[in-house]
């Protein structure tokens, strides 16, 4: 198994490797270029690395090329004012309440088009926003910083309110009214599109929420670790006994939230059940141990939430990779061993004595497990899906058992 699960990481990354390319188009000293950009989607500054169609990988200025489209998005080429320094992260903080701004060639992300533009760039765990003069046509930052005023405390400066009041105001809008606007995607996407008489929500990006449910069979690896289990006939110093495996039904409900406008990336939760019961008898294991009596019946609750990445196959037809962690509980009915000991001697006046006695040992009556799950799936018809799961259990000296499974189940989202 565990080459298989080597395998199925293998396969994991190399898919979500190939999936993060970003098709890139434009136009550089007048000619056309297309291809893959090689450079990340974060710091699109100064230059950017592009693999082009012919193989070959050429680095180019960003002051030099224009009409951009990314991943079919659409980007401008501009000299702007940039702080590489700005950071929502509090231990980053400094006590200067003004941007360091200084000129720098940026690929900007078109957020809204029109009569008034609105752009953003991402740095870090920063976006910085851009907004193009309706009278100079100049692209100028949307000034925004947080800084430190002790050790204790911060203040931002929101001195873009100021600008949209004053370069792109609203007619409607009050002083009250730039007061409630944040720096942020959305509340900035709006204000634009109100400004270009578009419909007030068009471009922002929603969280989709998916709910699904789903059925299949799954194969248990139930191991007890002796001297060290919650499983009784592992609970056993010497007798080391690996469950029978089996295939049960299983089924559950699982949730997804998509967070980007293409649907390619998502975070999700789910919740399964199945049982696994097994029972046997021996009758001789030593001259000393006989007539062994062996019941374990469970009901398993299975929880997973992780990660999970779409790629387009067809329309309405795409494949998926994910990556979780799981932790499963057991709900047992049964868990017991019944085990009979015998033993005979001579005393010392040359007597035959023998001994009988009985011993049950239980396990525990609940208990959980920890571990990591990956899936490859296929959703089809935007509805449908089949999918293909393994699981590996945690191997930890805190943990009594080793729980891996196999299972493929199929499904329906609504």
């Amino acid at each position: 198994m565990k080459n298989t699960l080597s395998l199925i990481v293998v396969l994991l990354c190399t898919i979500f490797s190939f999936g993060q390319s970003n098709p890139v188009q434009f136009f550089y000293n007048q000619q056309p270029v297309s291809g893959t950009l090689k450079s990340s989607l974060q710091n699109l500054q100064n230059e950017i690395t592009v693999k082009e169609e012919n193989g070959n990988e050429t680095v180019f200025k960003i002051s030099g090329i224009s009409e951009i489209e990314i991943d079919g998005e659409k980007y401008s080429a501009a000299k702007v004012l940039f702080d590489p320094t700005l950071t929502r992260t509090t231990a980053n903080l400094d006590y200067s309440p003004e941007p360091n701004y200084e000129p720098s060639w940026l690929l900007l992300k078109v957020l809204v088009a029109g009569t008034y533009n609105l752009y953003q760039f991402s740095s870090g765990n920063f976006i910085q926003y851009y907004y193009q003069d309706f009278v100079t046509d100049e692209i100028k930052p949307l000034i925004f910083k947080e800084y430190l005023l002790s050790s204790h405390s911060s203040k931002k400066n929101n001195r873009f309110r100021i600008q949209l009041r004053n370069d792109v105001p609203l007619p409607s809008y009050v002083w009250s009214n730039y007061q409630q606007i944040g720096y942020t995607q959305n509340d900035l996407r709006r204000y634009f599109n109100k400004l270009n008489h578009y419909e007030e929500n068009e471009g922002i990006e929603k969280m989709n929420l998916k709910v699904s449910v789903f059925a299949g069979a799954l194969t248990n690896d139930l191991q007890g670790r002796p001297y060290n289990s919650d499983i009784s006939i592992a609970g056993f110093g010497f007798l080391n006994h690996h469950l029978e495996k089996k295939s049960t039904p299983v089924f559950g409900i699982s949730t997804e939230i998509l967070f980007d406008k293409k649907e390619a990336n998502a975070l999700f939760a789910e919740v399964g059940f199945t049982q696994y019961k097994t029972s046997y008898y021996l009758d001789y294991y030593s001259p000393e141990l006989t007539k062994i009596d062996f019941d374990f019946k469970t009901n398993i609750l299975l929880f997973n939430i992780g990660y999970k990445r779409y790629f387009n196959l067809l329309p309405n037809s795409k494949i998926y990779l994910s990556g979780s962690i799981s932790a499963n509980f057991f709900l047992t009915s049964e868990n017991h061993t019944k085990y009979h000991w015998f033993s005979s001697w001579y005393d010392h006046y040359g007597n035959y004595q023998e001994r009988h006695s009985d011993l049950v040992l239980k396990g525990r009556k609940n208990f959980s497990d920890f571990g990591g799950r990956v899936s490859l799936g296929y959703t089809f018809k935007s509805h449908y899906f089949i999918e293909a799961n393994y699981r590996k259990g945690l191997k930890s000296e805190n943990i009594g058992i080793l729980y891996n499974t196999l299972s493929v189940v199929a499904g329906y989202t609504f």
